[in-house]
């Protein structure tokens, strides 16, 4: 595939995703083609995630297929990190399978909630993941204890005040 690299599961397809959104989105990158490039990104990503959907990575590393059924569509996805990307003053992780907002949120709240995001208050935090990804744990974890078993990528956009254009840094561990 043109844009994916070595996608082996989804989590790593998500996290080729965002990146590519933060850099080709039509809302940050404003070359003529930027649209274009975006349809053929999300075509690719449309084709992969139905072959990954099912296809994860553990806390070891090791690739496997889960057999539960995704209720979650390539769209899902997609119409989450569009939206994200409209807003400023966020810190965006992928977190395993799932999405972590952090920053400046409260101007964002209603449009947080729209989007099916749910305020975890132990965290500091919003979170979005499948229905099947739901846990029991309560919030006995912290964000580092769920960073630490399943690695992240964070993304923050900030406001250049300057040029009132969006700016993007990313940062993995």
């Amino acid at each position: 595939m043109e844009y994916f690299n070595s996608c082996d599961c989804i989590e790593e397809l998500k996290k080729q995703y965002r990146t590519l959104c933060f850099k080709y989105h039509p809302d940050i990158n404003k070359q003529p083609d930027a649209v274009q490039i975006m349809q053929k990104i999300n075509n690719q990503y449309d084709a992969l995630f139905e072959r990954l959907k099912n296809v994860f990575r553990n806390q070891n590393g090791e690739v496997y297929t889960d057999k539960k059924t995704v209720s979650e569509d390539p769209e899902d996805f997609r119409n989450i990190i569009s939206e994200l990307l409209k807003l400023n003053g966020l810190t965006i992780e992928l977190i395993g399978r799932w999405i972590w907002i952090y920053g400046e949120t409260k101007p964002h709240k209603e449009k947080l909630k729209e989007l099916k995001f749910r305020w975890c208050s132990k965290k500091k935090a919003w979170s979005w993941h499948r229905p099947e990804d739901a846990t029991v744990s309560k919030g006995k974890y912290t964000l580092n204890d769920i960073r630490e078993k399943y690695g992240s990528t964070t993304y923050q956009k900030t406001k250049d005040q300057n040029t009132n254009t969006g700016k993007i840094e990313t940062k993995a561990s």
